[in-house]
């Protein structure tokens, strides 16, 4: 069974997302033991942000992480 990356990878559709969970850090915990819940914007939707909103994120690890950490849940929400 694939991890929360690897579903995001393969899915195609969550390649900013990837991008931003790997540059706070948080590939790891979210590859490792879960089950994790993830609320996942989309490319399209990180689209919809300002120009340069999603660029600024990537370089304030802090932040970022802060942000993506709301996104995720522990155990599993149908």
């Amino acid at each position: 069974m694939n991890n929360i990356v690897q579903t995001a990878i393969s899915a195609g559709s969550f390649k900013t997302l990837v991008a931003a969970v790997q540059a706070a850090g948080l590939a790891e915990t979210l590859s490792g033991t879960g089950p994790f819940t993830v609320f996942a914007p989309t490319d399209e939707a990180f689209a919809k942000l300002p120009a340069g909103t999603v660029d600024a994120l990537l370089k304030d690890k802090e932040k970022l992480a802060s942000i993506l950490t709301y996104h995720v849940v522990s155990g599993q929400v149908t």
